[in-house]
């Protein structure tokens, strides 16, 4: 449990990066296409950039470092001691 929760976190931290870096280039991008449209005038001038973008937030995924923490906890007492 506590390796799922490990690789929980890590996922969530590495998707978050690259989101990060990934809405920087399409902004970059975008600005690129939108410079390229503006070059090509009225036959242009429908079209929307609108949609480019992410729609999926991976920054609103919790962190489980607090069940990290309760299993770290759990894993290190001595619970046949503590029962006794």
């Amino acid at each position: 449990l506590a390796a799922a929760f490990s690789r929980i976190n890590s996922t969530s931290s590495r998707l978050k990066e690259l989101q990060s870096n990934y809405s920087q280039r399409l902004a970059s991008l975008r600005d690129s296409i939108n410079h390229t449209l503006q070059d090509c005038g009225q036959p242009c001038s429908n079209v929307s950039l609108d949609s480019l973008g992410f729609k999926a937030n991976f920054s609103v995924i919790p962190s489980v470092d607090q069940q990290l923490k309760a299993l770290e906890d759990v894993s290190s007492s001595n619970l046949v001691a503590t029962l006794e």
